[in-house]
């Protein structure tokens, strides 16, 4: 993507249709992870700007590392405060995936894998098969238009996805 933020709207649709059971902060996370490196190599004016954190098996490797790093800091949160956020978790649970070992793990493993598909319908330097293959089929097998269009979309619709979610958390407490 030529900005990392419309890859969040894809991660945004994932969370509306599975708001229980995904953390989209692990899945924008790794996004801006992955992007780290081809800043790093913009930076240093090194083409190819999109390398190994732009392939499946990185991105998938980077979504478990991000995910690990955030387990790592709920359970030093949880050990540091314990009572943070029960009650929230127990009235909220379409957002409490957020914090749980499940929804990190999905967020983690989706955003590492879902980022080289994206990036690899536009980016010609993407090699998203490597190490087995240097070939990027993907490319090119939608406009950049409709690319862009589909991330804003997804990001819509995962919107008001999750906003029905809330409504009926919010209900539920109610009832």
């Amino acid at each position: 993507m030529p900005f990392t933020p419309y890859h969040f709207g894809p991660g945004l649709f994932v969370k509306g249709l599975a708001a229980r059971w995904f953390s989209w902060i692990a899945f924008v996370a790794v996004q801006v992870v992955i992007d780290c490196e081809t800043l790093y190599y913009l930076e240093r004016r090194e083409y190819p700007i999109h390398r190994t954190l732009h392939t499946f098996l990185g991105g998938t490797l980077a979504g478990l590392a991000v995910a690990g790093v955030l387990l790592a800091g709920g359970w030093l949160v949880s050990r540091l405060a314990p009572e943070a956020g029960k009650s929230f978790q127990a009235k909220w649970p379409s957002v409490a995936s957020e914090f749980g070992l499940a929804g990190i793990l999905a967020g983690g493993i989706i955003g590492g894998a879902s980022h080289p598909l994206l990036d690899g319908l536009m980016h010609p330097d993407i090699r998203p098969f490597m190490p087995w293959t240097s070939a990027n089929p993907l490319l090119d097998a939608v406009s950049m238009g409709a690319l862009l269009d589909g991330c804003i979309l997804t990001g819509v619709a995962g919107f008001v996805l999750l906003g029905i979610w809330l409504y009926l958390d919010s209900r539920k407490g109610t009832a």
